[in-house]
């Protein structure tokens, strides 16, 4: 009997991983509520990215964000849009997935990024100054669209 749960634990183990590498299981993208859309422009006019929005913009969308989303790919993202234009904290409690958290300023334009914030953590990430916007995207996305204070924002409901 232990000679089987053995021969079973061992097959197990190597189904799991190959040449020393973990498999990966793919996991669907978040699915967002798709409120509207939101474009980051350079300030020549010229469209960075473009994504699909959910947006934020009463107390309690806003504490719940992205918590409990499995995946979320370059093609959407969460926009809060809050009442008053104040400095914001954001922490990543119960979100799985890494994030760029990007504040932006009343004007539509970035005012600091916070890039590849840790998953499940309870660190708090702040803006540099206030803030109306904050737009949430997968890990990463800052730096593959060259997103900086040069960037700004414009958006739209549906």
């Amino acid at each position: 009997m232990i000679l089987v749960f053995f021969f079973f634990e061992i097959l197990l183990l190597s189904a799991c991983t190959y040449n020393n590498q973990t498999l990966q299981v793919n996991q669907p993208p978040a699915s967002i509520r798709k409120d509207g859309t939101l474009d980051f422009v350079h300030l020549g006019e010229t469209i960075k990215a473009s994504i699909a929005i959910e947006i934020a913009d009463t107390p309690e969308t806003q504490m719940k964000g992205l918590m409990g989303r499995g995946a979320l790919d370059d093609s959407s993202g969460m926009l809060f849009v809050f009442e008053r234009i104040e400095p914001q904290k954001f922490w990543m409690k119960n979100t799985p997935v890494p994030l760029d958290i990007i504040f932006v300023g009343e004007d539509g334009c970035i005012v600091n990024i916070v890039e590849s914030a840790t998953p499940m953590s309870n660190k708090i990430y702040r803006s540099s100054g206030p803030v109306k916007y904050v737009v949430e995207v997968r890990a990463g996305f800052a730096k593959r669209f060259q997103l900086d204070t040069d960037t700004c924002i414009q958006w739209q409901r549906r």
